[in-house]
């Protein structure tokens, strides 16, 4: 890379985790004022609403709505070229996708401010719901395993053919 690129990428982590720790300050704001399980509903709500938005701009031109094809249009804007969100893909013979991330510049910014545990279990299931309303927006099924205690990496996305739909 260039020097211009290296601070680029550098900025672009730190913008990302910026908004990870946003996203811990106001959902610690939050769950003062309205409880732990109030809180997590308000902001995790807020959070799927801006990931539909960006799924449906994401999928809108995609031609076939398959879970290859969606991987591979979500894959394909992974920041920094997907060095900020490194991943491992795997494909199973009935056409599902599964992708496990093995790096979060959110979680990673997370730890470091001294979160673990239940809180750090917490705001990765929230910051998750940003893929449940992306995905809600492509067309095949979605579910996600967030990060738990005693797990490794981050999150693990699965993408499965819709009800009916093609695969």
């Amino acid at each position: 890379m260039t020097d211009r690129a290296d601070i680029l990428a550098r900025e672009l982590e730190a913008a990302f985790r910026s908004r990870a720790l946003l996203y811990w300050s106001i959902y610690d704001e939050l769950r003062r004022e309205v409880g732990a399980e109030r809180a997590e509903a308000i902001l995790g709500r807020a959070i799927e609403r801006r990931g539909a938005a960006a799924g449906a701009a994401l999928f809108a031109g995609l031609a076939e709505r398959t879970p290859a094809a969606v991987a591979q249009a979500f894959l394909a804007v992974s920041p920094n070229g997907g060095t900020m969100y490194p991943h491992e893909v795997q494909r199973d013979p009935d056409g599902a996708v599964h992708v496990k991330v093995t790096r979060c510049p959110l979680k990673d910014a997370w730890t470091e401010a001294g979160l673990g545990g239940e809180d750090l279990q917490t705001i990765c299931r929230i910051a998750g719901r940003f893929d449940t309303g992306c995905f809600g927006q492509s067309g095949v099924a979605f579910a996600a395993d967030t990060w738990a205690p005693g797990s490794t990496g981050c999150c693990q996305l699965h993408l499965r053919a819709a009800p009916g739909g093609a695969r």
